[in-house]
């Protein structure tokens, strides 16, 4: 019972990255100015005769506080000129105006990420009790806890920013490392006894490096592109314009290889997992998709498709390499 939690932990997790990227393509990102309340209100407002006269100064000054901490902490771990950068970028204190849609479609992704801590705290309260590798359960629970909080003060401030492109790409590092945390926990509460060679494992970590840089490129991508539509027309977006995602594409074509590769030695070697299937089957899909939003000018309802589709490929080879264990030769 406690593993099927677990599983739907992972799920929810997932859903929270499904809701951020809903927030992403509808540009609801700031449809709540402040955090963890959503204009100052645990239940947003309805119409925007329920906010004060002066609601877009007020939250403008609050972020420039926000910002002032947040660009304190960037200081002091060594990031003097983001620092720099984020405090002389004036239009970050820019507070959009008040649009019903973008403000609950942000505060139902909050709810969703609320229910996803919930689900993560009661999985480290299982933990406490269990008797089999307490310690290491204890720890990765506690660490998932510690990951998520990051997560969600980091959430802050991309909102406190304004939506600063690479904080939002950290924002987006971060989700994949919880579930690759997750799946850790998964691992650990199922004992597996599968055994695998040796080079498959060494492969899918390769793999699972190169795939986590691959999801970082196409984070990037959609910065660079989100920036250029504020200023041009959507119908005049030419992809192959920018460098970046010359760099993404370029990368996508050896990780379809590897793909295919990965589950030709699996049908080969006779190893029946499903998670190599399901990753080639992912790729290729996610590929083919990638194709459609480069051609067609990023349809709405593709994008968290495609983004979907990149974290399941990441999961599945995060499960073959920490779920299994090597065989003896």
């Amino acid at each position: 019972m406690i593993l099927r939690f677990h599983w739907i932990t992972l799920l929810m997790i997932y859903l929270v990255i499904i809701a951020g990227s809903i927030v992403r393509i509808t540009e609801s990102g700031m449809g709540c100015p402040d955090w963890p309340k959503c204009f100052d209100q645990y239940i947003p407002p309805t119409d925007i005769s329920q906010l004060p006269e002066n609601y877009q100064l007020y939250y403008s000054s609050k972020r420039e506080k926000k910002i002032k901490k947040f660009t304190s902490f960037l200081t002091n771990i060594g990031l003097e000129e983001k620092a720099i950068l984020i405090q002389a970028d004036k239009s970050l204190l820019y507070e959009q105006p008040f649009n019903v849609w973008n403000t609950w479609l942000e505060y139902i992704n909050r709810l969703i990420g609320a229910l996803a801590g919930i689900f993560i705290f009661i999985g480290f309260l299982f933990a406490l009790f269990t008797k089999h590798h307490k310690r290491l359960r204890i720890f990765l629970c506690l660490g998932l806890i510690l990951l998520t909080l990051f997560q969600a003060w980091w959430g802050s401030m991309v909102v406190a920013t304004n939506i600063v492109p690479w904080v939002l790409t950290v924002h987006m590092v971060i989700a994949a490392l919880m579930i690759l945390w997750q799946i850790i926990i998964i691992s650990v509460w199922s004992d597996s006894t599968v055994v695998i060679p040796r080079k498959l494992k060494t492969i899918a970590f390769i793999g699972l490096v190169f795939f986590l840089f691959q999801i970082i490129l196409g984070t990037q991508v959609r910065q660079i592109v989100d920036h250029w539509l504020d200023y041009n027309s959507r119908n005049k977006l030419i992809f192959q314009d920018f460098n970046i995602f010359l760099s993404h594409r370029t990368l996508a074509l050896p990780i379809v290889v590897y793909s295919i590769i990965i589950g030709c030695y699996a049908f080969v070697r006779k190893i029946n997992l499903i998670e190599i299937y399901l990753f080639a089957i992912c790729v290729l899909a996610e590929a083919l998709v990638g194709k459609v939003l480069a051609n067609f000018n990023l349809p709405a309802l593709l994008q968290p498709i495609h983004l979907l589709l990149a974290m399941i490929s990441f999961g599945c080879l995060a499960r073959i390499v920490f779920n299994y264990q090597i065989a003896k030769t």
